[in-house]
């Protein structure tokens, strides 16, 4: 490996990876099956909702999308052809597999089936639970994986692990690039948020004590949640084509929010300060999320001006030349921003009306006589009740928010590769590019009808937002499927 180690002036073309496409719906599908029926339970039989569904409906939401862009970078990213099947056969098992772990552990019996136990001549004992090993060790080895396909598609040259790109005979390629540069700083970022997660897990959740302070939490999830969604925003705005000036701006907005945002939690953690020290720095990345809609909505108008033929961007693909469905798509994406600006916000005002202190959460449940919102509680007793509360109020921050992200995701993959995944069944896919949206809006009224005290509000998410979201998962499956079958018997032939 030769000449310099990171190159970010470059650009990286776009691709697909047809197995990891597969990978990161098969996740999304184990997560969302998880969180059915931890909410349908609750609902049927009124029992808490056991922390290790909540737990586990998250975690593979988020890593379904980080897979997701992973398969629209794999093609060109510069890894060596074992590294890139390693990282695909980790992929397809890594979810499903941690997950299994995860309720073995917990639900099979109970945690103790699952631990070695001894004790020696000082009547002491050491435990050690077997398949929580496991089940971190399969995190480990997945993030890492992935945060090698996002160094590399930033221009980092991996020692050991290099190699000019090569694709697979199960790529797609298209003719769009984008700027490597948008990687760089999210990767780093979203490694940050995830390395302090591992360390929750070791220090408080294997010695099975309370996270305290309880912002710890949001020291794991929200660097790394809002670095994904700032990249996904730089990536739709270089693939969707918005002006040059504004795709500038928009990028020096995210590298000043993300590390300002890591900085400003440890702060809130350390010092004990206002949370005021990391809401201002989100602030930052609450204007690139509004400057992305208009951007984004008026992108393409004006083909002829050369304020849109910018370095981000060289060439579109089939399905953006295609004037209405790039005009859907472009709506879609509108929409699924429009409505996160809304619940990014309700983030930001639970932030300043009641996590004000590192110590306090609105997640959970208190013990009797204790206030709500309080610390995190030393036994899990269940989440707080919605109706009127600020718990309510977080739900409709994070799960449509989450959900939103994977519409996103889903959107850009069509618009990269829509016709040729669908073989130019247009009104199949003009379907999707219809339903996508309306999942996670429907999840967003439900939640916020729940918190109103709406009679049934929910329904809302329960009997329009599931049915959506597991029909748009189905066919994006049988579609990615179809797609292998077909680019293997016609490499065959």
């Amino acid at each position: 490996m030769k000449g310099r180690v990171i190159e970010l002036d470059g650009d990286i073309r776009l691709g697909l990876s047809i197995p990891l496409f597969i990978a990161s719906t098969l996740s999304l599908a184990t997560g969302t099956l998880v969180g059915m029926l931890g909410i349908w339970g609750a609902s049927a039989w009124g029992k808490p909702v056991p922390e290790w569904e909540k737990l586990g409906h998250a975690h593979t939401a988020w890593w379904s999308v980080l897979i997701m862009v992973a398969a629209i970078l794999m093609p060109y990213a510069s890894l060596k052809p074992t590294v890139k099947r390693l990282i695909t056969i980790g992929t397809f098992i890594g979810p499903v597999l941690w997950i299994g772990m995860i309720a073995s552990y917990y639900e099979v019996g109970g945690p103790k089936i699952w631990l070695f136990t001894g004790e020696d001549i000082v009547q002491t004992y050491y435990e050690l639970p077997i398949l929580g090993i496991g089940a971190s060790l399969l995190e480990v080895l997945g993030f890492s994986s992935l945060m090698f396909v996002g160094l590399s598609a930033a221009g980092v040259k991996i020692p050991y692990l290099y190699s000019k790109p090569e694709q697979s005979r199960f790529d797609l390629i298209s003719d769009v690039y984008v700027p490597r540069k948008i990687f760089l700083i999210p990767t780093l970022t979203i490694a940050a948020g995830v390395l302090v997660g591992f360390a929750l897990t070791g220090i408080f959740k294997v010695t099975n004590t309370p996270i305290e302070p309880a912002a710890l939490v949001q020291l794991h999830t929200h660097p790394a949640m809002i670095a994904t969604s700032a990249m996904l925003i730089l990536l739709a705005m270089s693939i969707l084509n918005v002006s040059s000036r504004v795709f500038r701006l928009a990028y020096r907005l995210m590298c000043i929010s993300l590390p300002a945002i890591l900085i400003g939690l440890l702060l809130f953690n350390l010092l004990a300060l206002h949370s005021f020290v990391w809401v201002i720095p989100a602030g930052i990345y609450y204007a690139l999320l509004l400057l992305s809609i208009p951007a984004i909505f008026v992108a393409g108008r004006s083909k002829s001006n050369e304020e849109y033929k910018h370095g981000s961007v060289s060439g579109e693909s089939p399905l953006l030349q295609h004037i209405t469905l790039a005009s859907s798509i472009r709506l879609s994406v509108v929409i699924c921003l429009s409505i996160l600006a809304i619940l990014v916000g309700t983030g930001a005002y639970i932030a300043l009306a009641y996590d004000t202190t590192p110590y306090t959460t609105v997640t959970y449940k208190q013990p009797e006589g204790s206030p709500y919102p309080g610390p995190y509680p030393d036994e899990y007793i269940g989440t707080a009740p919605v109706k009127g509360t600020p718990r309510g109020l977080e739900n409709a921050h994070l799960s449509p928010g989450s959900w939103f992200h994977v519409a996103v995701t889903w959107l850009l993959v069509l618009a990269l590769f829509g016709n040729r995944l669908f073989e130019n069944r247009i009104g199949l896919l003009n379907l999707l590019i219809f339903t996508i949206p309306m999942a996670p809006l429907f999840n967003t009224l439900g939640r916020y009808l729940a918190w109103l005290g709406i009679p049934n509000g929910i329904g809302a998410l329960w009997f329009a937002g599931h049915p959506l979201k597991g029909f748009n998962i189905v066919v994006l499956f049988i579609i990615g499927l179809i797609s292998l079958y077909a680019i293997s018997k016609t490499r065959r032939g």
